[in-house]
Order: C-alpha cells, then structure tokens, then sequence
C-alpha cells in the first residue's frame, strides 16, 4: 500500500511560503517564529529522507564514477509513461528503465573502467523510499536470508546483490555481493557529511531537480591514456577525411572531464548528451559527429537514431541533442540498473502463496518482458560489429527481471535466453580478438602468410621498392580479408543465436497459452 505525502520539494533552497500557509491553516494556535522554524527544519528533514538527491547522493559508495539519476514519480507522469501504462507493476518490457513503485527517487552508481570496455568493480544503489521496506520481505520474495551488517539490517539475496536499510526510508543495494564492500559502505554512513562522489557527478545529480527527469553521467577525469587515444585517433576514417591533426585532437580528447545525458520525457522522449573537456575543441561539429558515432561503434554500443541527433562544439563542450526513440532509450538506460529488481512492488504481493491467476500474470508480465528485449536486440542487430555490448547488458536486464510467482519453465526458458545471448556476445568478442590477432601477424609477416617463418621468408624474398608496395598493399588487402572472416563468423553465430531464441519463444508460448488459458 503506497503512502501519500503531504510534502514534496525538489530544492533544498524551495520557498517556504506555501508550507508556512499550510501550518497557518491546519496549526490550532498562533505560533512563534522559533517554533514555526523548528517545525519546517524538522519537515524539511524528514522530506530529505527519502526526495532530496543531494541527500541520497551523500550515501553513495566511495569510488563512483558513474551514476543514474531518476526521479521516479516525474517519470510516471509523463504522458508517455500514462500512455504507456509504465506505472503498472506488471512490465510488459515497454518500459526503458526499472522504475520501483516503492521509491519516489533513485541514485544508480557504479566504479567502472571506461578503457576496459567499461567494465565494473561493482554497482549500487541509493532508492528513497515512499514507506520502509522490510528487509525479511525482500529476503523471502528472493530465496535469500536476514542478517545485521554495522548495526543496520540487510539481505543477501541470490541474484548475487545486498540490500540494507541506510535509514527508515532509504535503502541501499549492491552487486556483487561482496560483504566487506557492504560493511565499508554501511560503516562509511555513520560519520559521513560531505558527498563521496565528485563535483562533476554531483552537478549533473542537480541537473534533475530543474528539468529533466532522468540523467546519466560519467566522470571520465584522467582516464583517457594519451597513447591509446592517439593509436585509435590514427585509424579513424574521420580523422583521415576530415584532415585533421592528430596530435592536436588527442590532446583535447586527454582533457575530458565527463559526459552527461539528460533524458526529457513528455510524450516523447528527448536525449541531450554534453560532452566536457578543459580544453576547447578545435574540429568542427561534423568532425565531433563522426567521432561520436565512431566511438560508439569501436565500443560495440551503436544507439538506432543517434545518427540523426545535432551536433554543435561550443568552447569546451560538444553538445548533442535529438528525439530519443523507446528502443535507443532502453538500450542506454540499460548501461546503469539497480542491482537487482526482483523484489518489485512487494507491498502489493503476497510472498507466501499464490493463486492461479497470479502466476498466470507474472508469468505473462516476464515472458512480455523477454521477447520485448530480444525482438529489440533482433530489431537492431544489422551492424556486423556494434551490437555486443547491448547482448550483455539485456542478458543482465533478464537475469534481474522480478520472479516472484512466475512459473518453473519460463524461468529455465529465461536462463537459457541469457545463455544464448552470452554466448552471441563471446563470439563477437572473440572475432574482434582474432581479427586483431590474425591482422597483426599477416602485417608483421610482410604479407607472405599467417605468421610464422614462411611469411618472413616471402617477405624478405621479394624486397625492392616496387614489390615492397606491391607486397604493402596486399598485406593489407589479407589483413582485412582476416577481419572480414573473423566478423562472417561472429555473424553467423548471432544469425543461429536469434533463429534458436525464437523458435525457443515460440515454443513456450505455446506451452503457456495452453497451461494458463490466457494469450502469451
């Protein structure tokens, strides 16, 4: 059952005047100015516990480099979140983001390795809370069990997360779920007065407050190494057409200090993604747009519609802005979740038992979920590179997806389908490498073979000017032969990874329209 406020503010700073009415009108007797002070401060704190990001931002880990803020109760009101029924609890998958009924705001924050293709230390997050939620609740929904962790009561979990009560209204969540990590974060919020996370993170947390409903941003300060950025800045087509010095941009792109996405829904949804550096940038905006896209690509990360985004360099900053279709905003949503989202609306659920008709509804809501996410992945999986990053990331939505009371073979179909989706994204990987691989030693070769002596012996066999050209070219021309072959592979993978997933889709929908009586 949800609990209504009275309350709600978005500024610590908010003008009091409307709430002084308030007291003036429900208060019994005239009251003091020290009184009538002492009462909006205590208001104002209790308010904080569970509205004010700036609050939820002070518990966050120490570490965080990336955080997701969403302002829950906005999103729902949105016309595209009414029209799309987002607020329902049973999610169908239309919805781009986790949205839990049980918290009116939500800080995700993780520590990751932009250079290593993002790759986590750990994820966390920081929900207030409309009403507390018992942590025995959650444990049971999740197969897991209670304990105390410094002194505030938590819940392992099995999809590998801790959840623990910060306070009465706010609830902290964490994966992996590395107990010492817990106990640090857990300790860390007796003492602490100042926010961990930097001022650049902060900044955009503030951005929220004012505008847009949801903002993700990354602080990216001293992680660009300067002779990577040059090697990869070397073979850009962009840099090649565009004529521009190399030296120069890697440079500027050494100096970035973050990117922030702010996501403005109405009845659509619009993205605005700012792109900060200490120096000012010296190509144009076309240079900026194909760089973008391209940086995209070599991450595996493509965005359907990001092509057709604006893109404007002003001073330091690159600013790009555009309608951000459901399937792009799922996609980049999907880069930051709350840890685990199995515990979903557990005020309105019955841990214990559940009837036929409850089951047949989970059931439904997961199944709509899954195809939702495939059929996106299928939708827009034409690139023959840019789309295995997206393979993990929804591998993971479906692993987090609530299975409260949904039924034994969806959940085995489900893990299959998060098999087969790792296993797409391996052989992406994989092909990459050997690519890699196989291009290197073509070109260190001279050209005369796949590595070894041979190659060596063609090499130096047949050196001059004239067969030295000759040779350079068809170096070349084997080395993205090797590439080609590698990708063809990697692509087939994925072409017979989709063709199982739906024929396996197929299936259950059978067997469920049948079990149920009710249209998968």
């Amino acid at each position: 059952m949800r609990v209504m406020r009275m309350l709600e503010t978005d500024h610590p700073d908010t003008n009091l005047s409307p709430f002084f009415s308030v007291l003036a009108v429900k208060g019994t007797a005239p009251m003091n100015n020290v009184s009538l002070g002492m009462t909006a401060v205590l208001a104002l704190q209790s308010m904080t516990l569970a509205s004010d990001f700036d609050g939820l931002a002070r518990k966050l880990p120490a570490g965080t480099n990336v955080l997701l803020a969403i302002d829950v109760d906005k999103v729902l009101s949105t016309p595209m979140a009414v029209k799309n029924n987002w607020g329902n609890r049973a999610d169908d998958g239309s919805r781009p983001v986790y949205l839990p009924q049980e918290a009116d705001k939500v800080l995700v924050a993780a520590q990751v390795d932009p250079a290593r293709g993002f790759l986590r230390a750990w994820e966390a997050a920081v929900m207030g809370l409309k009403e507390s939620l018992p942590m025995r609740l959650i444990a049971k929904a999740e197969g897991g069990y209670t304990e105390t962790i410094q002194g505030m009561k938590a819940a392992w979990v099995p999809s590998d997360a801790y959840f623990f009560e910060i306070e009465p209204k706010t609830m902290g969540l964490m994966h992996p779920a590395n107990r010492q990590a817990v106990s640090r974060w857990a300790a860390s919020q007796k003492s602490r007065v100042t926010s961990p996370v930097s001022d650049y993170l902060l900044g955009a947390v503030s951005a929220v407050k004012v505008g847009p409903q949801i903002v993700l941003a990354l602080d990216t300060q001293d992680v660009v190494q300067a002779h990577r950025m040059h090697q990869s800045l070397s073979q850009s087509e962009v840099v090649r057409k565009q004529k521009l010095n190399v030296d120069e941009i890697t440079s500027v792109m050494t100096s970035m200090r973050g990117l922030k996405l702010r996501v403005t829904i109405t009845d659509v949804a619009r993205g605005s993604l700012q792109v900060d550096f200490d120096k000012p940038v010296t190509f144009n905006d076309r240079a900026a747009k194909g760089l973008l896209l391209g940086a995209l690509t070599n991450l595996q990360a493509e965005l359907p519609g990001v092509e057709d985004w604006d893109v404007k360099v002003s001073g330091n900053t690159i600013l790009c802005s555009g309608d951000t279709e459901p399937d792009a905003l799922r996609r980049i949503l999907s880069m930051l979740e709350i840890p685990s989202t199995k515990f979903s609306s557990l005020k309105e659920q019955d841990t214990d038992e559940a009837t036929g008709d409850v089951m047949a509804q989970n059931s439904l809501a997961y199944f709509k979920s899954i195809t939702k996410l495939t059929a996106d992945l299928e939708k827009n999986s034409k690139s023959s590179r840019g789309d295995n990053y997206w393979m993990d990331r929804y591998a993971q939505k479906i692993d987090r997806l609530p299975i409260l009371h949904v039924d034994p073979d969806l959940l085995d179909f489900g893990q299959k389908t998060v098999e087969t989706l790792r296993l797409m994204s391996g052989a992406r990987k994989n092909a990459n490498m050997s690519a890699g691989i196989r291009s290197s030693n073509i070109v260190s070769s001279g050209g005369g073979g796949y590595g070894g002596y041979g190659g060596y012996n063609y090499g130096y066999g047949n050196s001059g000017y004239y067969n030295g050209r000759a040779n350079a070219r068809a170096t070349m021309s084997a080395a993205n032969t090797a590439k080609l072959e590698e990708r063809a592979g990697a692509s087939s993978t994925k072409i017979e990874g989709f063709r199982l997933i739906d024929n396996a889709t197929s299936e259950m929908r059978r067997k469920m329209t049948e079990r149920y009586n009710l249209e998968f």
